[in-house]
């Protein structure tokens, strides 16, 4: 009996420094990614908050902490605020009405998907090439341009209007709606659609009563990652928009902030942006069951 315990103790001694080894271990290399996390993520978004709570640029002489930019924010500048979540909710209106039949001939039939969805990364680059891009296509002496001017058109009248932010928005969040809306159509069975055609069932029928309650999550989930993406988008607006279109918070935050050194209430414009874009973001994360991975 002594000669067992006396066994048994050395090895159990071996496994408690085994697993002591592995716990450093494991906390070692969590370690650089939470001192990272926290250095670049969690203290920029305390000192925003901070710099949201007070006057002007006092906070970086001799603070004065207030809620009036908080104040200002729902009371003077609340129209720019719903004009940047109008123009986010149509662009990504836009992107489901073109996304979901792109997304099902993609899913359904076309043979190289990988490298359809390789170029589908170019739209994520930035809205700042899509928005140049844009302008110097729709430009008079522009190939879109010209070829609008023959058929009667001005490149120039649809190169500062409603309708070009919205196909600029909706071009850069496009490949999210896309993925979204693919992995879930790729959880639905083939068979099932040839089972209603042999059923009788029109196209109509099959997408309304099979294909939409089926991808319902993935149709929300796009909806609403595309509408994040969309809300603080800058350069669209500013490049090919009017007036109209360039109150969008982004654009008032940068004039506050960089041009009148008013730090204090851009930073509470950011703080609403970034609350508003976290709070869609995780809601689509809820319900996009790993697209993004698709």
């Amino acid at each position: 009996m002594a000669a067992d315990l006396a066994t048994e103790r050395p090895i159990k001694l071996a496994r408690g420094r085994r697993e002591r080894q592995r716990v450093l271990m494991g906390v070692g290399l969590i370690l650089p990614a939470l001192i990272i996390s926290l250095l670049f993520s969690i203290l920029p978004l305390v000192y925003l908050l901070l710099v949201s709570l007070t006057a002007e640029s006092s906070f970086f002489f001799a603070p004065e902490y207030t809620l009036a930019n908080y104040a200002q924010l729902v009371g003077r500048y609340l129209p720019a605020l719903w004009t940047t979540i109008y123009l986010a909710g149509l662009a990504s209106l836009l992107d489901l009405l073109f996304g979901y039949p792109f997304a099902y001939i993609l899913v359904r039939q076309v043979r190289y998907r990988e490298l359809v969805r390789a170029l589908m990364i170019f739209p994520l680059f930035g809205p700042l090439y899509l928005a140049f891009g844009m302008y110097y296509l729709l430009l008079p002496n522009g190939p879109v341009g010209g070829m609008l001017e023959r058929i009667g058109l001005q490149g120039v009248t649809l190169l500062y209007s409603l309708p070009s932010v919205l196909f600029g928005m909706a071009l850069f969040t496009f490949p999210f709606m896309v993925m979204n809306i693919g992995a879930a159509l790729s959880n639905i069975d083939p068979q099932l659609e040839e089972a209603a055609r042999c059923l009788g069932a029109s196209p109509w029928q099959i997408f309304w009563r099979l294909l939409f309650p089926l991808s319902r999550s993935g149709i929300l989930a796009g909806l609403l990652m595309c509408f994040g993406w969309n809300l603080g988008v800058h350069a669209v607006p500013l490049v090919l928009g009017t007036i109209n279109e360039q109150r969008v918070l982004s654009i008032v935050l940068y004039q506050r902030g960089v041009i009148q050194f008013d730090y204090g209430l851009a930073a509470a414009m950011g703080v609403a942006l970034m609350l508003l874009a976290f709070g869609v973001t995780w809601v689509s994360l809820r319900f996009s069951k790993g697209a993004l991975g698709a």
